[in-house]
């Protein structure tokens, strides 16, 4: 609805203009209001805020329209102006224009094109309107950023500070040592965002400055490579550094680092193999380049890079970003902060990208900063050795822990067998040293390798996160697997579909948890977590697995209760019942050839079935047939007819097994 306020002094014009505009007004289109000279005009534009455009005669007795004009602005700052005047008095029309006028009509008024200047009039104000509700609205969020931003640095002091005393205090213990840096690296981590956080809300309100200090600018860079340098041999990288420059500059270091290890965390957190180059150069200005062999950047996505909050998806044939390079997105601050950085101490930064969807088969990012640095005399330079401020050990733990990340296996075998796939090498770690006490621990770091694992060695329970990168795929097409698809694989492989699946994530929302559960897994945490509950869980799952155990064992140890395919609801196993039924009088039909029919390997074979029913697969064939022995007993067959019909060339050795067995000859058990 847009209110019209029409200031006149001809009495004639209100009545044509609302017969004019009669449906608009009958549909609420057009609300209007009239008033006949400035002073009229002035006192309702001050009862009723909500009017939206005026329609401003500019010739009036008293109070002409350019006197009311000069008025307007103070009243209602969206309010927008048609001036209504002769056509002759084009001079007091342009006066009105420059004053700010939106638009004018010319009297004799042709009312179609007031129609369509009213309607475009309105339209502006709308947008007028919209436009600063988005701004008040973003305002509201930017100043609740800055806040809750602020807030959460007083806990986290309060966190860091006693965990540094402690630090020192218990040097000795290396256990509390070990606990306490995984707390002190993280909160660290956690402060390094909210930092982020803060130097956005800074730049967006004008109040970061820049502070210029002299220095050695390519020793100072390479403080912040080397400290890189762990975690790029963690993951079998190469990361060099070129240093072109031997002349003293003036820059920021502050904002510097947060450029230089931005763009380096990034470019080893999405690399694979190869290596990460680093080279600082001077032409027209001081060059910062970080080159990677990774997974790249599609074209399409590279222009939104730098917009804040922006992370590149790809989206999966069900709509869910892939769990390759895009897995574990981060929070689409860093870019956007090295280019506002860059931005703010005069510079530029530009991106080039061949993504691993090129026909060449060559992948790679490379992120340039020019910036422009003003070179000085050492002398002058106060201190020519800056630092960064990044501890080495913090950058060291965004990637693997302090244990590293050997297979934990106990010496106690029957111990149940867990593998824990989590991307996270510290929180991989930590689940997996909290476990180890209970069972013997498996550890994968993607979905792909953590397949491969439960594939190879078909653990009793994987333990998942969803988020996953899957870098360790070359040569082969398409992204890694996630939680969700590792999950859907071992739940549709018949090797694997006993393994239990939990699902460990951070994502919490009841669709996330509906997928998951859809997929096939058995149960759902959410990030963070407590860890008695994490214990309880596992337990619940493995005690489940041993009951159902214990069920088909005591189904093939008693001889009075029946046997047969269609009783059994476990799938695997009706299929193995199936098949030794089909063959059961070939005295020839063992482990091999049952583990040919079921098509799976020997060794597969007998570890999934020792992890369904804890027997191996000759004691199986042998208790199943063992079983029908005794239902072809009881209809009235013979021993030696029924021998011969399970698979026995000799009915003493049959006998001989059977009383093994049940404890009782088959003579023994038909007659008693």
């Amino acid at each position: 609805m847009t209110t019209i306020l029409v200031v006149d002094d001809e009495p004639d014009l209100e009545p044509l203009l609302l017969n004019w505009f009669r449906r608009k007004i009958r549909d609420s289109t057009y609300v209007f209001h009239f008033a006949h000279d400035g002073y009229e005009a002035l006192a309702l534009l001050q009862q009723e805020p909500t009017i939206d455009l005026l329609l401003l005669d500019i010739n009036m007795p008293d109070m002409d329209g350019l006197t009311l004009l000069a008025k307007l602005p103070a009243l209602n700052p969206f309010l927008l102006v048609v001036m209504v005047s002769a056509y002759g008095d084009m001079t007091n029309i342009r006066a009105a224009m420059n004053r700010g006028a939106f638009d004018f009509v010319c009297k004799p008024i042709v009312f179609t094109d007031l129609d369509i200047t009213i309607e475009k009039t309105a339209r502006q104000v709308r947008q007028r309107r919209e436009a600063h509700q988005l701004k008040v609205i973003d305002e509201l969020k930017t100043r609740f950023f800055d806040n809750i931003t602020h807030e959460f640095r007083t806990p986290l002091t309060l966190i860091l500070a006693p965990v540094e005393q402690l630090l020192k205090r218990f040097r000795d213990s290396a256990e509390l040592q070990h606990s306490l840096g995984i707390v002190e690296r993280n909160a660290r981590q956690l402060l390094r965002l909210i930092n982020q956080l803060l130097d956005l809300a800074k730049l967006e309100s004008g109040h970061l400055t820049v502070s210029l200090q002299a220095g050695d600018l390519g020793d100072f860079v390479g403080q912040i490579v080397r400290a890189f340098e762990p975690m790029a041999r963690e993951k079998n990288l190469t990361l060099t550094y070129e240093n072109e420059l031997t002349d003293f500059y003036t820059f920021d270091a502050d904002k510097l680092e947060q450029v230089a290890h931005n763009l380096i965390a990034n470019a080893l957190k999405f690399t694979s193999a190869g290596q990460v180059m680093v080279r600082l150069s001077q032409e027209a200005m001081v060059q910062l380049t970080v080159t990677d062999t990774g997974i790249g950047i599609v074209p399409e996505k590279l222009p939104y890079i730098f917009n804040r909050f922006y992370q590149v998806q790809e989206p999966d044939v069900k709509g869910r970003a892939p769990s390759h390079q895009f897995a574990s997105p981060g929070t689409g601050i860093g870019l956007a902060l090295v280019n506002e950085l860059t931005e703010l101490m005069g510079g530029r930064v530009s991106v080039s990208s061949v993504s691993t969807r090129a026909e060449t088969g060559l992948s790679g990012t490379t992120f340039t900063v020019e910036l422009p640095l003003s070179k000085v005399h050492e002398e002058t330079g106060n201190d020519p050795l800056i630092r960064p401020l990044l501890p080495v050990a913090e950058v060291v733990a965004l990637i693997r822990p302090l244990h590293g990340t050997a297979e934990r296996e106990s010496t106690t075998t029957e111990k149940p067998l867990v593998l824990v796939v989590e991307d996270n090498a510290e929180l991989n770690a930590f689940i997996a040293g909290e476990l180890a006490d209970s069972y013997r621990i498996l550890t994968a770091f993607t979905g792909d390798e953590g397949w491969a694992l439960a594939q190879a060695e078909l653990p009793d329970l994987v333990l998942s996160d969803i988020m996953m990168p899957g870098l360790d795929r070359p040569g082969l097409d398409g992204p890694g697997l996630d939680g969700y698809q590792l999950t859907r694989r071992l739940k549709t492989d018949p090797a694997t579909d006993h393994i239990a699946v939990v699902l460990l994530t951070a994502k919490v929302a009841q669709s996330s948890r509906m997928e998951g559960l859809e997929e096939g897994a058995d149960d759902y945490i959410g990030k963070p977590f407590h860890v008695d509950e994490l214990r309880l869980r596992i337990h619940n799952l493995l005690a489940r697995q041993q009951a159902l155990r214990a069920h088909f064992q005591q189904q093939l140890s008693h001889p009075n209760e029946p046997i047969s395919p269609e009783t059994v609801a476990d799938s695997f196993i009706r299929n193995l019942y199936t098949l030794i039924e089909k063959h059961l009088d070939d005295s020839q039909f063992r482990v091999d050839e049952l583990a040919q029919a079921v098509g799976m390997s020997r060794r597969t074979l007998h570890r999934k079935l020792a992890s369904v029913t804890s027997l191996n697969v000759t004691d199986f064939i042998r208790q199943y047939r063992l079983k029908r022995a005794c239902e072809l007993l009881r209809q009235g067959y013979n021993v030696s007819e029924t021998a011969y019909m399970i698979g026995y060339e000799s009915p003493s050795h049959f006998s001989t097994v059977f009383r093994e067995f049940f404890g009782k000859t088959p003579t023994v058990y038909v007659e008693g």
